[in-house]
């Protein structure tokens, strides 16, 4: 069946409706390309926060580095408040300020001093990633964590919120806040 033709003021046939069908599905091809683009920005900021759980637990100090920008700020001061009174930490020593830092750099060194010696375990699920542009986005990400400070083991509940752009073609994390729901601690002594 042939598509109607509208006469144009010259005569011409203008606006058939096979010409509106194919302006229809050049629009749904961007939305498309959008919506693709989109899921692979949401799936590569999913990738980069799991190479930061690897590179954390695999104490791959090089890679943190990487994973963050030049001037990301990351805030881990509301930590320190659980570690008094266990493996050693005391009040006069948890400085919630030492544990906000600026840079990749920065990032690998406070990990390291948290986590370096230990056996650690991060998972982090239920990510809600918002793709605010082409270089920009954001996330909230629920984390689970166990850290093994010898006989004392470190359960911790919480959420990491953080901000994520596009450098060169890659994610980066450019803020984070570490901000705890729960922590539990267990002697390893009594439960093997």
């Amino acid at each position: 069946m042939p598509y109607p033709t509208v006469a144009g003021p010259t005569g011409r046939a203008v606006g058939t409706k096979r010409e509106e069908f194919m302006t229809d599905q050049a629009s749904l091809t961007a939305a498309a390309v959008d919506d693709v683009a989109r899921l692979v920005a949401i799936e590569e900021i999913k990738q980069l926060k799991a190479r930061y759980f690897h590179a954390v637990d695999t104490k791959d100090w090089a890679a943190i580095v990487d994973i963050f920008t030049a001037d990301a700020r990351v805030d881990f001061g509301g930590e320190v408040q659980h570690h008094v009174g266990h493996h050693g930490v005391t009040a006069a020593e948890a400085d919630a300020g030492a544990w906000v830092v600026i840079g990749g750099p920065a990032t690998a060194r406070v990990i390291e001093g948290a986590v370096g010696g230990i056996t650690s375990v991060h998972q982090g699920h239920d990510p809600i990633i918002t793709i605010r542009s082409d270089r920009a986005a954001s996330g909230r990400w629920t984390l689970y964590d166990r850290l093994e400070y010898g006989h004392e083991v470190m359960h911790g509940y919480g959420h990491y919120e953080e901000e994520y752009r596009r450098v060169e073609g890659q994610w980066r994390i450019s803020t984070l806040t570490l901000t705890r729901l729960k922590v539990a601690w267990e002697d390893a002594r009594r439960t093997g």
